[in-house]
């Protein structure tokens, strides 16, 4: 299949549902290979078969990417199966919603543990195929949290995505040098999967609406097209940078 990424491997995490599947989706109609990492196996495999069906080619691995163990063993199939990894999107992530005052250890730890291990090591293994080979294209899912708290008490979810935006800067700082890019996306309100109780009422819906200047929420496929241009060649001088796409949240 022709497009930009055509013949690129593409590893996209949480890819079974939401922005990760837009993402997903996209590479494959855009020619690249892609690896469907998905924590359900059902929601993943559903996804490759989408993106085999429109004539792309897709792989699903099940993967919990708090595991190291999962992590190391999602790139070795990746190898194994399509010979290295070119562009590493880090989309799986969960949003553990508490009160300060009733988080629990083991709360914070798995909050914790998808949003900022996960990511750190997929970004090692990814990091350990592009060196030697002097190119590739990593992109980090931070959020609107990692510079504004969110509209509800979510302190260990906007800890770990400002961990996510500084992680961005510090691996781009010691990769630029061998040719790999690293940037993030910071996604505003979208509809998702994650946000449904939020805007499944009347109420809600137009709170969110009303704090955003282009007066609607986002789409998936919105944030999808920010993640292809940060990994494609019109990007090639940009590393370390947060892409904020959020309707004009944060102007407020």
């Amino acid at each position: 299949m022709s497009g930009r990424f055509a013949g690129k491997v593409a590893v996209v995490t949480g890819a079974g549902r939401g922005m990760g599947r837009a993402v997903a989706l996209r590479f494959g109609r855009e020619g690249a290979r892609v690896v469907v990492a998905e924590v359900n196996p059902e929601h993943g495999a559903q996804v490759a078969v989408e993106i085999r069906a429109a004539g792309g080619t897709a792989i699903a691995v099940t993967v919990d990417v708090s595991q190291t163990s999962d992590v190391s063993r999602l790139f070795a199939a990746t190898v194994k199966e399509l010979d290295t990894v070119d562009i590493l999107v880090n989309n799986a992530g969960i949003a553990v919603a508490r009160p300060i005052l009733d988080y629990t250890e083991e709360e914070w730890e798995r909050q914790m543990g998808v949003n900022v291990k996960g990511v750190f090591f997929c970004c090692q293994e990814a990091a350990r195929l592009m060196i030697p080979r002097r190119q590739g294209k990593i992109v980090n899912f931070a959020s609107t949290s990692a510079f504004v708290s969110s509209s509800k008490p979510e302190v260990a979810y906007d800890t770990s995505k400002g961990a996510v935006r500084q992680m961005t800067v510090s691996i781009a700082a010691e990769l630029a040098p061998h040719g790999v890019n690293v940037n993030a996306v910071a996604p505003g309100t979208t509809a998702t999967e994650m946000t449904r109780s939020t805007l499944a009422t009347e109420e809600g819906l137009a709170w969110q609406v009303a704090r955003i200047p282009m007066g609607r929420v986002g789409q998936p496929d919105d944030i999808a097209s920010a993640v292809l241009f940060l990994c494609s060649a019109e990007a090639s001088y940009i590393t370390g940078h947060t892409l904020v796409a959020d309707g004009g949240w944060l102007l407020y």
